[in-house]
C-alpha cells in the first residue's frame, strides 16, 4: 500500500500446486497443498463482494480481485469458470501464470470469460529459463507470444521480471526481448524472501545491529510501524482460510474461514499479528522494521546516501499513519456491524448466464 492508494486487492488462491520449480521459490516450504474448489470459491468471493461494500462504506476504494496465490492458477480446472464468476460479480479479474499452461484454447477460453490482465513470471530466457524454472522455455514462449496477439485490446499481459540474478541489465534485455514479441507492460522485483519461507543470506534480520536503530527510528514518539500487504492485498488460501498476506507461503497465520467470518471481522485479529510482528512478520522484507534495517545496512557499507535512507524512513513513517488512520475508521465500522454485514448463507453472486 503506497501512501496514496488506487485501490484494494483480494487475492483468492486457487491452488498453490505448480508446475514449476523456480530456485527463487519457496513453495514447498508450505505444509500443505491443494486446490480450491467450487463451494470453497464461491463463499471466497461472497466474502469479497461483502467486503467491497464495507470498503465503499469506510473508504471509497475501489477492490479488484486477482486468481493469484503460490501456485499455477491454470492447474485448477475450473480457472475459466472462476474467472467468469468473479467478472459477473462486478470484479476487474486479473490473474497470474507462468504462461506454460496458456495454450491457445484456454487463451480463448479466459479472454472470451472477460479476464482484465495476466501476470506472466518469465523472468529468463531459452536454456536459462529450463533450468531455472524446469519448464521448456520454446512451449512457453509460443504460448505467451500467442496470447499478447490475441489479447490486444481485450486483456492487458504483463511480463513479472524477478531480478534474481541482480543483473540489471538482464532484466532491461528481457524487457527487450518481449516488447519484440508485443508485450508493453512490466513489473520487475528483487527477491523476495515470502514472509522468511526463503532463505536470503542477506535478509536474516534478526541479526544485524542496525536493527535497534531502525525500530527506535520507527517507533518514535510512540509510532507504530504498520506493514501495508495485509490490507491492500487481502489473502484467502485454497483451504479457503484467511491468511494474514500474500508473503505467509508457510501459512503460519490463519485467522479463520471464510465459511465462518468475514474479511471484517478478522481485521483486528490481523492487526495484532501485524503489531506484535508474529509470527511472519519478523522474518518478511517487507515488514517496516527489516526495511529500514536493511537500508541501514546499506548506508553504513557506503552504498547509500544518508538522504536516501531518510526518505525511505519518512517513507515509511507516512505509509504506517495513513495505514493507522483507515484502519480506525475500519475498527469503528466493524464496531457498528459485528456480524460482518451479510449473514453466513448470503447469496450474493450473480448466477451466470450459460448458453
Amino acid at each position: 500500500m503506497s501512501a496514496e492508494p488506487l485501490y484494494l486487492t483480494i487475492d483468492i488462491e486457487i491452488t498453490n500446486r505448480c508446475n514449476a520449480t523456480c530456485h527463487f521459490c519457496p513453495r514447498d516450504a508450505t505444509p500443505h497443498q491443494g486446490i480450491m474448489d467450487e463451494e470453497t470459491f464461491d463463499k471466497a468471493l461472497a466474502r469479497a463482494v461483502e467486503y467491497r461494500d464495507v470498503v465503499q462504506d469506510v473508504s471509497g476504494l475501489p477492490v479488484t480481485l486477482s486468481l493469484c496465490g503460490l501456485g499455477e492458477p491454470l492447474i485448477n480446472r475450473n480457472a475459466v469458470t472462476f474467472v467468469k464468476k468473479v467478472k459477473a460479480a462486478g470484479f476487474r479479474c486479473s490473474m497470474s501464470s507462468n504462461g506454460a499452461l496458456l495454450t491457445q484454447e484456454k487463451a480463448t477460453q479466459l479472454l472470451d470469460a472477460g479476464l482484465d490482465e495476466i501476470y506472466l513470471n518469465i523472468s529468463d530466457v531459452g536454456d536459462d529459463y529450463d533450468k531455472v524454472y524446469n519448464l521448456p522455455f520454446e512451449k512457453t514462449h509460443e504460448n505467451v507470444s500467442r496470447f499478447a496477439e490475441m489479447a490486444k485490446g481485450r486483456c492487458r499481459p504483463i511480463v513479472i521480471l524477478v531480478d534474481h540474478h541482480n543483473d540489471k541489465q538482464h532484466i532491461a534485455n528481457m524487457e527487450a526481448f518481449w516488447k519484440e514479441r508485443g508485450i508493453n507492460h512490466f513489473h520487475s522485483y528483487s527477491v523476495i524472501n515470502r514472509g522468511g519461507a526463503l532463505f536470503v543470506e542477506h535478509m536474516q534480520f534478526e541479526q544485524y545491529q542496525e536493527m535497534v536503530q531502525a525500530r527506535a527510528e520507527l517507533t518514535q514518539g510512540g509510532a507504530q510501524p504498520l506493514c501495508g500487504a495485509p490490507w491492500g492485498f487481502l489473502f484467502v488460501g485454497y483451504d479457503g482460510n484467511y491468511y494474514l498476506c500474500c508473503s505467509d507461503w508457510r501459512k503460519q497465520a490463519s485467522l479463520g474461514s471464510v465459511f465462518d467470518c468475514s474479511f471484517l471481522q478478522i481485521t483486528r485479529k490481523k492487526l495484532e499479528m501485524v503489531v506484535s510482528r508474529e509470527p511472519v512478520c519478523k522474518t518478511c522484507n517487507h515488514d517496516p522494521i527489516n526495511m529500514l534495517t536493511e537500508e541501514l545496512r546499506a548506508y553504513n557499507a557506503g552504498e547509500v546516501s544518508a538522504e536516501h535512507v531518510a526518505q525511505l524512513r519518512d517513507s515509511l513513517n507516512a505509509v504506517s499513519a495513513e495505514i493507522n488512520d483507515k484502519l480506525g475508521a475500519l475498527l469503528r465500522y466493524g464496531e457498528r456491524h459485528p456480524e460482518g454485514l451479510l449473514p453466513a448463507n448470503a447469496d450474493v453472486i450473480p448466477a451466470l448466464v450459460t448458453t
